[in-house]
């Protein structure tokens, strides 16, 4: 069984909105419910970790029981809550804030899940990047990609690794981080659409709009 934890607990401060940006429209309905949908209609449990004081209005969005949790004080003790609610033996980190995540990579993502193997999804660097840390020194973006979800594994690696992270102190700021540190396991590379792009900026939601529309013609 494949488990999703639907990451969807954040307050979208950078958006400067009066509410969690997950809440706001999309092609007449909410950010969150699009990749849940998705997620849904390829036969997946669906964990929602939200913040609590959404989970009024998260609820009135769903027709049907919806398996619900409380986030953390942070993306790592958010997920880690998902992680104990969770029945799958393998799971997808995903970000609510994703939207439009492609069925493609979905599916790509469940038969790699056979395999057992930890999976980072990641877009490719297509600008130049420069080292400020030692002067200015120009890095081969060849060798560079962006971290990007769903972030995936079994759920026994990843309880593991939350283990290990709590008692160090360690803070990660993506699940594959914490398999880096704590697993000695090859981390399959798996990339994801281009409108796979998590919506943090006013202009992000804009460009969001215009891509869904063109999603629903595909």
């Amino acid at each position: 069984m494949i488990s999703v934890i639907l990451l969807m607990a954040g307050t979208g401060s950078r958006m400067n909105m009066d509410k969690n940006k997950v809440l706001l429209q999309l092609d007449g309905k909410e950010i969150f419910m699009h990749s849940y949908d998705k997620f849904k209609s390829k036969g997946l449990e669906v964990v929602c970790v939200i913040n609590p004081i959404d989970e009024e209005l998260i609820r009135k969005s769903f027709k049907d029981d919806v398996i619900i949790t409380y986030g953390g004080p942070n993306r790592q003790e958010s997920v880690y809550n998902g992680l104990k609610v969770a029945r799958g033996d393998y799971i997808l980190i995903h970000d609510a804030a994703r939207p439009l995540i492609s069925q493609n990579l979905i599916d790509t993502l469940i038969d790699k899940a056979q395999s057992g193997k930890p999976i980072l999804t990641y877009f490719k660097c297509k600008n130049t990047v420069k080292s400020i840390e030692l002067g200015i020194e120009t890095l081969n973006r060849d060798n560079i990609i962006f971290a990007t979800t769903p972030q995936c594994g079994k759920k026994e690696d990843f309880i593991y690794c939350h283990k290990k992270a709590k008692e160090e102190n360690f803070i990660a700021t993506d699940d594959i981080s914490l398999f880096e540190k704590y697993l000695d396991k090859e981390i399959e590379l798996v990339e994801a659409n281009e409108e796979n792009f998590k919506i943090t900026t006013k202009i992000d939601y804009e460009l969001a709009k215009l891509l869904v529309k063109g999603e629903e013609n595909d």
